[in-house]
C-alpha cells in the first residue's frame, strides 16, 4: 500500500502555514518547525533555516505577540527534526513538551484525545490547534479559544497561568479508501474504531510559542504519544486495546512488533523480524530508522480497504492474515516503504509502489521463501492489460494500478540492464540511494539520471547511455518489458546470494571466572563481580555462495567486543565472545539481533561450618592442620576470606570461592603454644581455641597443648630446697627430657 497521505484540512493549515512564513520571513529570530506534505513519506517534511516558520494562522500577530517571533511546529513529526527533539533531548527541562493521550470513548468510531503541554518559564505564550479534534466540545484547562485565529481548526491559546494546560476532546477514529490494487482488498478501512480495540492515526496539533533569552538557545518542542490504558502509540499510529508486544534487534534496528489480543496471524513473529531483517541487509540505501513499529491488524469483524499500510518515517500495519513467505509478501513491501526516504513528483510516483513489489518478489525468492516460477509470475502481472499499456511516467494513464503491475516488472528489468552492464557492481539500490539523497521532489528524469548514473559506476558511458535510455522507453512509452527466464536471472544475480544468519545459542550461555565455568539462564543473566559472561552464536549461510558476517557484541550500547569472518554456502561457523563485569550493577548486552539483561551482584558472603584439626593433643610448639567447612546457601556465587585464629589472634587467612549451593573444606597448619607465638609460652597443659572465621559467621573447636613445666635448678649460693642428690637427680631428668624432645622433633600434620 502507497504511503498515506493527509486529508484536505491539513492542506488549508498547510497553505497557511507556507503563507505565514513569507509573512515574517524578514525577522532575525532562528527558528524551525514540520509541516504536512502529502507526497513526503509518512506525509511529512521538516524544514530549518534562517527564518523563523510560525504556526498557521495569524502571523502578524504572532510576530509581535511578547516582543519576540512566534516559532512553530505541525506533527507528529521525526524525532530529531526542527522544532523537535530526539530522544537523548527528552529530559531537557528548556523545552515544551507536548504529550497526547489517546483513550476509548463511548462513541463508535471516535477515539478520546487530551493534549498535555508542559512549559518551561521562559516560555511567554503558546498557541495550540487541533487538526484532527472533531465538531465534539473541547474540555480546556488553562487554554482559551483563540478567536482571532484565522483557520479552521480548533485554536487555543494559553492563558499565561496554569503550569500544565490541556485540552481534551474527540477525534475521528475511521479513515476509509477504495483501492483495488493489487494490495487492495475487499473493505474500505484504513484505520478504524472496532469497538474493542482501535487501529487509529496519532493525533495532529499545530503548535507556535514565544520565549525569553533567545542568547540562552531555542526553545524546542518535543512531542509524545502515548495510551491511557491498554495500547501503545508510535510516532504516526496507536493501537487501542489488549496486545502482545514482540521485540527484535538485527541489522542495525529495532524491530516492534504489536499482536492485538484480537488478531490471528498467519506469519509467525519470526518470519516477519526474518523478512525485516532480510530486507534491511539486502538494502543498502542509506541510515536506517532506529526502530520500526508494526501492528498486526486484526481482520475479524473489520473489512479493511488494504492489505498494509505505511505512514510516518517507519510506521505500518499489515493485516493479520499475510503470510510473510510469498513473492507477494505484505510485510517486506511495506518495510521497503519505510526505506524510501525520497519525496516524489506524479511523474516519478510509480518507482515507490514499483519498487517495494518488486523487492518484495527478490527478497523472498533470495532467502528461499519462494521459488523462481513464484518470482516470475508475480512480475508477469506487469504485460497483462490494462496496465501494461499504462505510462509510469504519467499516471494520468492508469486505469488500474500500474504503478504496482508494470512498475515492478520494470524496475526489476532496470535492476538487471544494471547488474549485467556493471558485472553486479551496481543494481537498483544504487538508484534508490541516490534518490534518497535528493533534496527537492524526484521526477521521472530524476529516476533516469540515476539511472544512468549506477550504470556508469561499472559501464562504460555510451553502455550507461543505452541503460538509460532502455528505462525512458520503459516509463514514457506504453510498451513493457518481458519477464526473463532462470538462466537470464542466474546471468545477472547470479547464484542465490549469501544468506548468513545468526541465532545466540542458549545452551552456551555460560559464566566463566573463579567461581564457576558453566552454562546459566538468561533473562536475567546473573553474575557477581569479577565473573565473565561467555556466549556462542552459531553463524549459518543458507545461500548458493560463500558469504561475510560481522557481529558485535555491545554492553549498554558500547561495543565492546567483534567478530568477523566468511563462511561458505551451506555451511556453520560458530563466534564465541566473552567479556567481564568488574562492577555491580545492571547491564543490556546485545548480540546477533537479542538482548540479555546481566545482573551483576557482590558475592555472597561464605557460611562456615564445623572446624576439626588432626590431632586433638600437641606439645607446645608443634602445628596442627585445621579444617573447616565452608558452604553457600544464596542462589549466586560466594566470595571472601575466612580467618584462623588461635585463641582469638588471627595467625592464617584462606580465600574461599564457591557456586550456588555448594560445599567446601578449608585448611590452614597452624602452630600451638610457640614461644612468642600465639597463645604465649605454655609451661602447664592447656586448652587452646582454634577458630575459624567468616564474613557472617564463624565455628571453633579447641586443642591441648602439653606445657614445658617448672624446671628445679641447682644453684652455688645454698638456695633452700636443693641438696647434690636433688640436684643430679634434677640434671638426668632434665638430660632424659631434652633427648626425648630432640628425637620427637615438630610435627607438620
Amino acid at each position: 500500500m502507497t504511503r498515506s497521505d493527509p486529508g484536505p484540512a491539513i492542506w488549508s493549515v498547510v497553505a497557511a502555514s507556507i503563507a505565514a512564513v513569507l509573512l515574517v520571513g524578514a525577522l532575525s529570530v532562528a527558528g524551525g518547525a514540520a509541516v504536512d506534505d502529502p507526497t513526503a513519506p509518512g506525509g511529512e517534511v521538516s524544514t530549518a533555516g534562517a527564518s523563523p516558520v510560525v504556526a498557521a494562522g495569524d502571523a502578524a500577530d504572532d510576530a509581535a505577540l511578547g516582543g519576540t517571533a512566534f516559532h512553530g511546529s505541525v506533527g507528529p513529526i521525526s524525532p530529531g527534526a526542527a522544532g523537535s527533539a530526539d530522544r537523548s533531548q527528552v529530559d531537557d527541562e528548556d523545552a515544551i513538551r507536548l504529550r497526547n493521550e489517546l483513550s476509548t470513548t463511548d462513541e463508535a468510531g471516535t477515539v478520546g484525545v487530551t493534549t498535555r503541554v508542559r512549559l518551561p518559564d521562559r516560555v511567554t505564550a503558546f498557541r495550540l490547534r487541533l487538526l484532527s479534534a472533531n465538531d465534539d466540545a473541547v474540555e480546556a484547562d488553562g487554554f482559551e479559544p483563540d478567536d482571532d485565529a484565522d483557520s479552521d481548526a480548533s485554536a487555543w491559546e494559553w492563558d499565561g497561568e496554569t503550569e500544565d494546560p490541556s485540552l481534551t476532546y474527540a477525534m475521528d477514529a475511521n479513515d476509509t479508501v477504495d483501492d483495488d490494487g493489487p494490495l487492495g482488498a475487499r473493505g474500505s478501512y484504513r484505520f478504524v474504531d472496532a469497538g474493542e480495540w482501535s487501529l487509529v492515526r496519532t493525533p495532529r496539533t499545530s503548535a507556535g510559542w514565544s520565549y525569553t533569552g533567545e542568547y540562552q538557545g531555542q526553545v524546542r518542542l518535543i512531542r509524545e504519544n502515548a495510551v491511557d490504558g491498554e495500547g501503545v502509540a508510535s510516532q504516526a499510529m496507536a493501537f487501542l486495546g489488549p496486545y502482545e508486544e514482540r521485540v527484535r534487534e538485527a541489522a542495525g534496528q529495532r524491530y516492534r512488533l504489536i499482536v492485538p489480543e484480537a488478531a490471528d496471524m498467519e506469519a509467525s513473529p519470526d518470519e516477519v523480524f526474518g523478512a525485516f531483517e532480510s530486507s534491511a541487509t539486502a538494502l543498502p540505501v542509506g541510515a536506517r530508522d532506529d526502530e520500526v513499529f508494526a501492528v498486526a491488524a486484526p481482520t475479524d469483524g473489520v473489512t479493511w480497504g488494504v492489505r498494509g499500510l505505511q505512514t510516518g518515517d517507519a510506521d505500518l500495519w499489515v493485516r493479520d492474515t499475510e503470510p510473510a513467505g510469498t513473492a507477494a509478501d505484505v510485510w517486506t513491501h511495506e518495510y521497503v516503504h519505510t526505506r524510501q526516504a525520497y519525496r516524489a513528483e506524479p511523474s516519478g510516483r510509480w518507482f515507490t509502489e514499483g519498487s517495494a513489489t518488486y523487492y518484495a518478489a527478490l527478497f523472498a525468492l533470495d532467502r528461499g521463501a519462494a521459488d523462481f516460477d513464484d518470482f516470475e509470475r508475480t512480475l508477469a502481472r506487469g504485460e497483462r492489460g490494462p496496465d501494461a499499456s499504462a505510462v509510469l511516467a504519467d499516471p494520468g494513464t492508469w486505469e488500474g494500478n500500474a504503478d504496482y503491475t508494470k512498475g515492478a516488472l520494470v524496475a526489476g528489468a532496470i535492476d538487471r540492464r544494471i547488474r549485467v552492464a556493471t558485472d553486479g557492481g551496481a543494481s537498483l539500490a544504487t538508484v534508490l540511494r541516490e534518490l534518497n539523497a535528493a533534496e527537492g521532489r524526484i521526477t521521472n528524469e530524476d529516476v533516469l539520471d540515476a539511472v544512468e548514473s549506477a550504470a556508469a559506476e561499472g559501464a562504460d558511458d555510451e553502455t550507461a547511455a543505452d541503460v538509460r535510455d532502455e528505462a525512458e522507453r520503459l516509463t514514457t512509452t506504453r510498451e513493457t518489458a518481458e519477464t526473463w527466464d532462470r538462466t537470464a536471472h542466474a546471468e545477472a544475480f547470479g547464484e542465490t546470494p549469501a544468506q548468513v544468519g545468526y541465532a545466540l545459542d542458549d545452551e552456551e550461555i555460560r559464566a566463566t571466572g573463579e567461581y564457576r565455568n558453566r552454562s546459566v539462564d538468561r533473562d536475567p543473566v546473573e553474575l557477581v563481580a569479577g565473573e565473565a559472561l561467555e556466549l556462542s552464536v552459531l553463524v549459518t549461510n543458507t545461500g548458493g555462495v560463500a558469504g561475510e558476517y560481522d557481529l558485535a557484541l555491545t554492553v549498554d550500547g558500547e561495543p565492546v567486543a567483534n567478530r568477523t569472518g566468511s563462511v561458505d554456502a551451506g555451511e556453520e561457523t560458530t563466534a564465541r565472545f566473552e567479556h567481564a563485569f568488574a562492577e555491580p550493577g545492571e547491564y543490556e548486552v546485545r548480540i546477533a539481533g537479542e538482548t540479555l539483561t546481566v545482573d551483576v551482584s557482590e558475592p555472597a558472603p561464605p557460611r562456615v561450618g564445623n572446624v576439626s584439626t588432626d590431632a586433638d593433643r600437641v606439645t607446645a610448639g608443634e602445628s596442627v592442620r585445621v579444617t573447616a567447612a565452608v558452604a553457600n546457601d544464596a542462589n549466586l556465587p560466594a566470595g571472601g576470606d575466612v580467618e584462623f585464629r588461635v585463641d582469638g589472634e588471627t595467625v592464617a587467612t584462606a580465600p574461599v570461592r564457591l557456586d550456588a549451593d555448594e560445599e567446601a573444606t578449608v585448611a590452614r597448619n597452624v602452630t600451638l603454644g610457640e614461644s612468642g607465638g600465639a597463645g604465649g609460652p605454655i609451661e602447664d597443659d592447656r586448652e587452646v581455641t582454634v577458630t575459624v572465621a567468616g564474613p557472617v559467621d564463624e565455628a571453633s573447636t579447641t586443642v591441648t597443648v602439653e606445657g614445658e613445666g617448672p624446671l628445679d635448678r641447682a644453684t652455688d649460693d645454698g638456695v633452700p630446697g636443693f641438696g647434690p642428690a636433688v640436684a643430679v637427680t634434677a640434671l638426668l631428668a632434665t638430660g632424659a627430657l631434652l633427648g626425648r624432645r630432640g628425637r620427637g622433633g615438630r610435627r607438620d600434620r
